[in-house]
């Protein structure tokens, strides 16, 4: 392959590279409410049978499966039927409180619904699971804790299994904030580099650089991983192909770093896609459950390491830059022994012909 066509699928992927790092991963394809770290897990304990009930976000939504034999009806916040299953799908109440409060944005609910206002039913899926937000599961969360204690509370919502009364409910645990142990690395990592920065060596920076680079790499495909694996409450099939995209341009990107020169341009779009993907983690640094497929180790290490790599390579930048343009620039042999001699041009000896 020639050297344009390789420079221009090498733009194309560092193209795709960057925008899988500045748009949000299809797991948080709904905005901010879908976090990826938390400070409440929100644990099913009782379940009626027939019914699979998943909690999704930590504490913030529940997805709820029911056979189809059954009819299940799941109250709301004041009483009233919110959700319906049965053999025909899901409906929906539009006279539930619940259903304003679902709508995006929430909708305030008005005052006169209640548990004897008649429902209006509207069906949403001929399948037999939904998701919804349910205020229920952490209400718990805004009740002050003593230090250590990870226990919250018990939490319930009630259904009615074939016109009879019970509850799916759980527990609601709490966990610490991490150490702050975890930014110490990036700092040390940040130092190093400028540190190396000062000693002015062109070939030690691009060694630097390509050392971080593949830190970098590593960073963006842990991130990668671990949001489009993880599931609410499964992993939807364009989640496999956007993992697929994400690995393939950081295979490149090691192939590159690793064995073919790297230029400027190259180094600045690894450090972006590095930072990027971290960005979308950096809230795992800072909450106790980690809401991810791969363990929360693992997350908060990748996490760093995008962090500490995307930074430490943006500040080599200007320096890779200042040394490429300060780079000469070879002229061609046939502008040394062509054309006349002017007063800016010196013509190359020519050996007699013997």
């Amino acid at each position: 392959m020639d050297r344009p066509r390789r420079h221009t699928i090498g733009v194309a992927l560092a193209g795709v590279l960057i925008a899988l790092a500045a748009g949000p991963p299809v797991a948080q394809a709904d905005g901010p409410t879908n976090p990826v770290a938390t400070s409440y897990l929100a644990k099913v304990t009782q379940v009626p049978a027939g019914l699979e009930p998943k909690i999704i976000d930590g504490d913030l939504r529940i997805w709820l499966q029911v056979v189809p034999s059954k009819t299940v009806v799941v109250l709301d916040y004041r009483g009233a039927p919110f959700v319906r299953f049965s053999r025909s799908g899901v409906e929906l109440n539009h006279n539930s409180p619940m259903y304003y409060l679902n709508q995006s944005p929430a909708e305030i609910p008005p005052t006169s619904l209640g548990p004897s206002t008649a429902p209006r039913w509207s069906r949403v899926s001929s399948g037999h699971a939904y998701r919804w937000d349910d205020g229920r599961l952490n209400s718990l969360s805004k009740t002050a804790l003593a230090p250590g204690t990870e226990y919250a509370g018990r939490w319930t919502i009630p259904v009615l299994v074939n016109g009879r009364r019970t509850a799916i409910a759980g527990d609601l645990l709490h966990a610490e904030n991490p150490s702050i142990v975890w930014f110490w690395p990036i700092l040390v990592l940040l130092a190093c580099v400028l540190a190396s920065r000062r000693l002015r060596r062109p070939e030690l920076d691009l060694g630097v650089a390509r050392a971080l680079s593949f830190a970098a790499l590593v960073s963006i495909a842990i991130a990668a991983i671990s949001l489009e694996l993880h599931g609410r409450p499964t992993v939807a099939v364009v989640q496999f192909v956007a993992l697929g995209i994400a690995i393939a341009c950081v295979a490149w990107g090691l192939r590159r770093v690793l064995f073919a020169p790297t230029g400027y341009f190259y180094f600045f779009v690894i450090a972006f896609g590095a930072l990027g993907a971290a960005g979308d983690l950096v809230t795992t640094l800072v909450h106790g459950y980690v809401l991810a497929a791969l363990p929360a180790f693992v997350v908060r290490a990748g996490t760093v390491l995008g962090l500490a790599s995307g930074g430490g390579l943006l500040l080599l930048l200007g320096r890779l830059g200042a040394q490429k343009r300060a780079r000469p620039v070879p002229r061609p042999a046939r502008d040394l022994v062509a054309g006349p001699v002017g007063d800016d041009q010196v013509q190359a000896p020519v050996a007699p012909v013997e």
